[in-house]
């Protein structure tokens, strides 16, 4: 694990047992699990990844550094169909606006399901197709990328309030120090887009079939 990585995750651990929150710290055990194929007992660090994150997150830590963890978590909860995943590799791709700075380093070297996970910044609308999860920046209109990309096995992902409502698939919410997400599974099912029982589970809302 990297400097940066252990520094953050004891700011995050200490902040959080001053807000109460001492039964959940984040170890390095679970940030290192990250890189390995998921069997039962890193499905459980997974988990508890996020729910550490779901309770708190730190002004040290940062909210950025905690939406990139979600981010990367989120692909492991997700199963893309056979035609998005022929591909050798998983892309995670940030809009224009996205700024998470330093803490994109925290996903160098990581891999999804044994395969290498590329990150592309300022993605052009004419390369889309090769994302397989994006992050829609609330300042670059997520309510158009929802809405162009529904029925894609593309998943998106933005922290514009009320994302879900207008067809994104995932939606980052805020509540005081607290950073937690809400499902659209109308949206997921469209492109073929399986979420896994245990991230819907951790969801504070879902948005079901009509």
């Amino acid at each position: 694990m990297s400097r940066f990585s252990q520094q953050s995750n004891a700011r995050l651990d200490s902040s959080c047992r001053n807000r109460g929150w001492g039964n959940l710290p984040i170890s390095e055990k679970q940030t290192s699990a990250f890189a390995a194929p998921i069997s039962m007992l890193r499905k459980t660090l997974l988990l508890l990844l996020l729910s550490s994150s779901h309770l708190c997150y730190a002004e040290a830590a940062s909210e950025a550094a905690v939406k990139v963890a979600f981010l990367y978590n989120f692909f492991k909860f997700i199963e893309w169909p056979n035609s998005a995943t022929a591909q050798n590799r998983y892309t995670l791709c940030l809009t224009s606006h996205t700024d998470f700075g330093e803490h994109l380093l925290m996903l160098e070297g990581k891999t999804v399901n044994g395969k290498p996970l590329d990150i592309v910044r300022n993605i052009a609308a004419k390369d889309l197709k090769s994302c397989h999860l994006i992050f829609v920046d609330a300042a670059d209109s997520p309510g158009d990328y929802a809405r162009d990309l529904k029925g894609t096995p593309i998943v998106t992902v933005s922290d514009k309030a009320g994302f879900i409502n207008q067809g994104g698939t995932i939606g980052l919410i805020q509540d005081g120090n607290r950073l937690s997400f809400e499902i659209n599974l109308e949206t997921a099912n469209a492109g073929n887009t399986r979420i896994s029982a245990q991230l819907l589970k951790l969801a504070k809302s879902i948005l079901a079939d009509k």
